[in-house]
């Protein structure tokens, strides 16, 4: 069995791909926020308490 894939198959697929990211983050959002400022700190924490 041969499969060919178009140009426009791929395209659908990488269209579908980023609109379940973006409904996914905008459906969950509050937890996306929370979860970037506590990176974010953590992330700030570690480098300052490196960089002394």
């Amino acid at each position: 069995m041969k499969l060919k894939i178009s140009s426009r198959d791929a395209k659908f697929y990488l269209l579908g791909i980023i609109s379940v990211f973006l409904f996914a983050t905008v459906y969950d959002w509050d937890e996306n926020v929370k979860a970037f400022k506590k990176g974010y700190e953590n992330g700030r924490n570690a480098w300052v308490s490196d960089s002394e």
